[in-house]
């Protein structure tokens, strides 16, 4: 098996040894905790003052209930903010180096690669999504929403899940993987780690109840994919584009019961999930956008 050494990964900028990474790591726990208050307090305060005995705490989801689905997406999705702010300072100030390092060993960012990644993997998926319905119509239906209810979702989804996404990929795929990239220098590996750890922190979503097995592999898949992908391109660009592309449609066009999402006003609801034909599409997904990114932006130095 080759072994070798990616700018992106073993980054050589700023200051990166490991009693900085503890460091670091504890800034950015922190900011993740700050994230959860503002959500914490204006769920309290709906639950105490708009008299439905249907919103309430849950105490064993550790969540609140019965919130309006757009203004829970909305709270979800802000706390990203906090996490990527956290990151920021964690990488700025303490390892000394410029935010763009967690995406890019370049002078600047590659945003028409980003934006190949996301048109790339927003089509795959609208296919595979498309041929998925003519196999099966009977599990979508056009959801009943409002008009303006869906422009709301459409613009709360094109302003925060960007930064959702983003902020997940410049912590597992740049922050994460540079970490961990100081010991393991096999692509292969380096990207199961990152993905397995990826995956197993989104094991708490409700989609888990379909599955726990596969509806896991799908989750560590994706991870692992993302991470191997922006291994062999030296990047997280093409990752960032695919996951927000991901999130994205998901969001404006296809819901479902027990989803991570909430019970957004999505144009289409599906029904009668089988999560063992979900994996499939999504290693077909997964297999040609690997194929794509690797024949057009493979970091060929060694």
């Amino acid at each position: 098996m080759v072994l070798f050494e990616m700018e992106f990964i073993k980054v050589q900028k700023g200051k990166n040894g490991w009693k900085r990474y503890v460091a670091s790591f504890i800034v950015i726990i922190s900011f993740i905790f700050l994230a959860g208050i503002p959500y914490g307090i204006v769920g309290d305060w709906i639950v105490r003052t708009d008299g439905n005995p249907d919103t309430y705490y849950d105490f064993k989801k550790a969540d609140y209930v019965g919130l309006n689905p757009l203004l829970y997406f909305a709270l979800m999705n802000t706390t990203f903010i906090c996490w990527l702010l956290g990151i920021f300072v964690a990488v700025r100030f303490i390892h000394k180096r410029k935010f763009k390092t967690l995406i890019t060993p370049n002078r600047t960012i590659d945003w028409k690669r980003i934006g190949f990644g996301f048109i790339t993997f927003f089509l795959i998926l609208s296919l595979t999504s498309i041929i998925d319905a003519m196999l099966n119509p009977g599990d979508y239906s056009l959801n009943k929403v409002n008009l303006s209810e869906y422009l709301t979702l459409f613009v709360l989804v094109l302003i925060l899940t960007p930064i959702q996404t983003t902020c997940e990929e410049v912590f597992f795929r740049g922050y994460l993987m540079q970490l961990i990239g100081k010991w393991i220098r096999i692509p292969i590996v380096l990207s199961l780690i990152a993905g397995v750890i990826f995956g197993s922190l989104h094991f708490f979503n409700p989609e888990m109840g379909y599955s726990p097995l596969l509806v896991g592999a799908d989750y560590v898949l994706t991870g692992f994919i993302w991470c191997y992908i922006s291994v062999k391109t030296n990047s997280t660009e093409l990752s960032i584009g695919a996951h927000a592309a991901n999130n994205m449609l998901l969001s404006w066009f296809i819901t479902m019961d027990d989803s991570a999402f909430g019970d957004i006003p999505s144009l289409f609801v599906v029904k009668n999930i089988d999560p063992a034909i979900s994996l499939v599409w999504t290693v077909i997904s997964l297999g040609i956008f690997l194929f794509i990114s690797l024949k057009k932006y493979n970091f060929t130095r060694l």
